[in-house]
This record gives C-alpha cells, sequence and structure tokens, in this order.
C-alpha cells in the first residue's frame, strides 16, 4: 500500500494510502472495458500519431506526461497551417499518416481529445482546458471556417436512393440477400450506427407477426447496454427473414462475412464492411461512391423524416441521437424543400 504511515494531521489517513497499483491497474481496465472499441481504437491511433508527430519534428522519441500546452498549441497550428516537407514525409513513410497535406480541423480535434482523454485516465487535467490550448483550438475553428472550408459531410442515403441501392440486390444470391437486409436493418430501423448493425445478434431479434422488434444493447449513446427497443418492418422484416433463412442463421451474429466460396461465416461483419458494402450499393446503382458513408444510412433516415415532413422527435425515439442539435442538422437540410416561406 502508498504511504500508510502518513495521516492528513487529524488522525485520518488520506485517500492516496488505499490506493495500490493493483487498484490503478484495475480501474484502468474498468475504463477500458467501458469504452466502446471503436472509440478505443482511434483513440490509440490519434494519440500514436501525436508521438510519432513530437518524434518527427525533434522533440521526443519517448511520450511522457503531461505534455507541455505549448507542444500541443503547436501540433495544432503546423497541421491546420501544414507541416514542414521533410515532418510530413517523414510521417507519411512511417505509416502513421496516409498522404502528405494538411489535416481536417476536424481531424486535428479529434487527436487533441483522444490526447486529453488519456491525461484524464492517468489522472491528470486535460490540456484541452488549458488556456493557451483551449484559445488556439477556438482561433482555429474560426480560421477554417471564415477560408470557407467545411467539414466534409457525407451525402446522406435517402428513400430514393435507398431503393437504387436495392434494385442492385435482386439476383436473389447469399451476398444480394445479406446486403439488402443490411440496408433495410440499418435504413428502416432508425438509422443505426455501423457499430449497430455489425453488432447486432439472433437473440436480441424479437418476432412480431410477421415483423420484428429490435432490442437495443450497447450503443454509442447507450453505453449500459440498454438502448431501448426499435421496429423492423415491412420490406425490412422480410428482407431479414429471407437471408436468415438463406444463411442458415438461428444463433449469433446477423449479419456475416461471406467467403469466396459461397460459406456464411460464423463471426459478424465488421464496422469497416458495413461501409464498404453502402460504397458498393452505391457504385453499383450509379452513383459516386466517394460521396457516401456507412453513416449515410443514419443520416439519410433523419434526412428523409424531414423531407416527408415527419415529426423530428419521432424520428430521434428510433435513431437514438443523443442531442437535437445533431439529428436537427439533418431533418432540417429534408425539411428545407418544403418551408412555406421559400418561393
Amino acid at each position: 500500500m502508498v504511504a500508510l504511515e502518513r495521516n492528513d494531521g487529524a488522525g485520518r489517513l488520506p485517500s492516496t494510502a488505499f490506493v495500490d497499483e493493483r487498484t490503478r491497474e484495475r480501474l484502468r481496465r474498468i475504463v477500458d472495458d467501458g469504452t466502446p472499441p471503436n472509440t478505443r481504437r482511434a483513440y490509440e491511433g490519434d494519440v500514436r500519431y501525436f508521438w510519432a508527430w513530437c518524434s518527427a519534428i525533434g522533440w521526443t522519441d519517448e511520450p511522457f506526461y503531461p505534455v507541455p500546452s505549448e507542444i500541443i498549441a503547436k501540433f495544432v497550428v503546423d497541421h491546420l497551417e501544414g507541416l514542414d516537407d521533410e515532418v510530413d514525409e517523414d510521417l507519411v513513410s512511417r505509416g502513421v499518416k496516409a498522404r502528405l497535406g494538411r489535416h481536417s480541423m476536424n481531424t486535428i480535434d479529434r487527436r487533441v481529445s483522444a490526447l486529453a482523454a488519456l491525461h484524464k485516465t492517468k489522472g491528470m487535467p486535460s490540456p484541452s482546458k488549458d488556456p493557451i490550448v483551449s484559445q488556439v483550438l477556438s482561433k482555429a475553428r474560426r480560421a477554417t471556417a471564415r477560408r470557407g472550408e467545411r467539414p466534409g459531410k457525407k451525402k446522406a442515403v435517402i428513400r430514393s436512393t435507398l431503393d437504387m441501392m436495392l434494385d442492385t440486390c435482386s439476383s436473389g444470391s447469399l451476398v444480394d440477400l445479406r446486403d439488402a437486409a443490411v440496408l433495410l436493418f440499418g435504413w428502416s430501423s432508425g438509422g443505426r450506427r455501423r457499430s449497430e448493425i455489425c453488432s447486432a445478434v439472433h437473440a436480441d431479434l424479437e418476432e412480431a407477426g410477421d415483423e420484428f422488434v429490435y432490442h437495443l444493447g450497447i450503443t454509442k449513446t447507450s453505453q449500459e447496454g440498454d438502448g431501448g427497443t426499435v421496429p423492423v418492418r415491412g420490406r425490412a422484416a422480410r428482407a431479414i427473414r429471407a437471408w436468415l433463412a438463406a444463411a442458415g442463421i438461428a444463433a449469433g451474429p446477423l449479419f456475416r462475412p461471406i467467403d469466396r466460396h459461397g460459406n456464411v461465416l460464423d463471426r459478424a461483419l465488421s464496422d469497416r464492411s458495413v461501409a464498404l458494402i453502402v460504397k458498393k450499393r452505391i457504385r453499383l446503382a450509379g452513383l459516386d461512391p466517394r460521396l457516401y458513408a456507412g453513416h449515410s444510412l443514419r443520416s439519410g433516415f433523419i434526412t428523409e423524416a424531414g423531407l416527408q415532413g415527419k415529426s423530428l422527435l419521432e424520428a430521434m425515439a428510433l435513431s437514438r441521437h443523443k442531442t437535437v442539435q445533431v439529428a436537427a442538422g439533418y431533418h432540417q437540410a429534408g425539411a428545407a424543400l418544403h418551408n412555406e416561406t421559400a418561393t
């Protein structure tokens, strides 16, 4: 145990006396288990990139904490304005950066957030709350906006687009049946996230006559495993039923890879595979896959609700958006066409 002989001057042991290395390790394990896998992987990649940058600029080759606020401010400035050529090339050669060029403001924000989260797990103040860092980030966001650089949002898959994608899934093959089920489950049940699609399991799919009710477990906004229930109705229910029957799935993951011999594998699709299915069906529909992503199903559901004049709150009841602000952006994009003041 730590410092058992010390007290706080009033005959009581300090709280740190009861926190040994075993407790710290168990706490780290709880934090890890309580963090969504996708978030954990993204944070690990962002932190790895940050330390590679520190090495490339010649500041340090070994991570240490806390990171000085001046270094984080330099990281923001360098990536917004453009890295020195030799540093940029070094990062690409190390494999931590995909291509030469500046970061988007979204990427900079995400990397700083990852570093801040790591500081918190180590019991250190978040560097993003340091006045120097917070001011640089605020000015950087404003500079980005004034330069006309908007966040690169992907297009939403509205109903007409979804219908075009589903037309490419009409052969009756296992791949077509699966992809149709993925698309319809992801879109019609409320705009599911990629993580929710690939983690969907048979045990959470409850039959309700010819339709289904799906019990959401752990989601991005419900980390305690009670994400509520959503309907899987109409053609979505028919697509799910056809896929499960053809694939012989009665337990385990709902959506699975299919190997080149036509065998349905035992494991679940990855979230990347879901995104690739969306892009593949967009391409086969004659549209540009670069404009769409896995999130396009989710944004498309909310946008379509706006197009049809449906209630935002009712749409959010299915999408499970945590805040109105994000959902409203998609909903308003669809509803704008029905604004009666437009001439």
